[in-house]
């Protein structure tokens, strides 16, 4: 009898523990495919915003060329040919760091802002005196990264809303904080606005969430906009 028990109970210790290695191993299984469906997902969605920047660039991009043609091309019919010409050289320059820029994620913000006042000389060939830029940003800021060409979208877009005069100036101020780089300028509202599809603001939004995990941040009044950069 003493032999029977004692079998009965082995047999049951070797049932229950195959059944509690079964179970062990269906466990593992199932965390291991919850793993990969999570890892499946966040490459899809990763892949996705990848791609809805990539769609967003297309579109910033040309925009960008097609308003500084639209300059030139009253430069040449007002017969401004010095103007159009140093328009072209400025344009060119400019290019030249969107393109080198073009497949880096991040840049210095002192490159950044040396592009800007490159960006703002042409503002200066189309409209002299009615806008302003001044920027506060101390040397110790100018070696943190942002977005490459995200403070002249800014400058650009300030440019684009506002109606621009010789008596009420547009003025774009940009400085920097511990952790972020701000944009900021007078609201002057155009008589005739058209609506914008936000193409830019967009851009900046789904680049910073690519790049850094991180949002920009928008601020108005009836007074002034401001765009909030994190600085990375």
């Amino acid at each position: 009898n003493s032999d029977s028990g004692f079998t009965r109970n082995f047999f049951i210790e070797m049932i229950l523990d195959y059944v509690f290695s079964c179970l062990a191993i269906v466990l593992v299984a199932e965390y291991a495919i919850r793993l990969r469906v999570q890892a499946e997902k966040s490459a899809e969605e990763a892949n996705l915003a990848h791609f809805k920047y990539l769609n967003l660039k297309q579109q910033v991009n040309p925009h960008f060329l097609f308003n500084s043609l639209n300059v030139l091309d009253c430069m040449i019919q007002e017969e401004q040919n010095a103007a159009a010409s140093e328009y072209t050289h400025k344009l060119a320059d400019v290019y030249r760091y969107m393109l080198r820029s073009e497949d880096e994620p991040l840049v210095k913000l002192r490159e950044e802002l040396e592009f800007v006042s490159r960006y703002m000389d042409l503002l200066k060939l189309r409209f002299a005196d009615r806008v302003e830029l001044e920027i506060d940003v101390s040397d110790g800021d100018m070696s943190r990264e942002v977005v490459p060409c995200s403070v002249q979208l800014l400058v650009e877009n300030a440019v684009k809303h506002n109606a621009v005069s010789a008596a009420n100036p547009l003025r774009v101020r940009v400085h920097a904080t511990r952790s972020s780089v701000i944009v900021t300028n007078n609201r002057i509202p155009k008589l005739t606005a058209r609506a914008s599809a936000g193409m830019g603001q967009k851009y900046l939004r789904q680049r910073y969430k690519d790049v850094a995990g991180k949002s920009i941040i928008v601020r108005e009044t009836d007074e002034c906009y401001s765009v909030i950069l994190p600085l990375l």
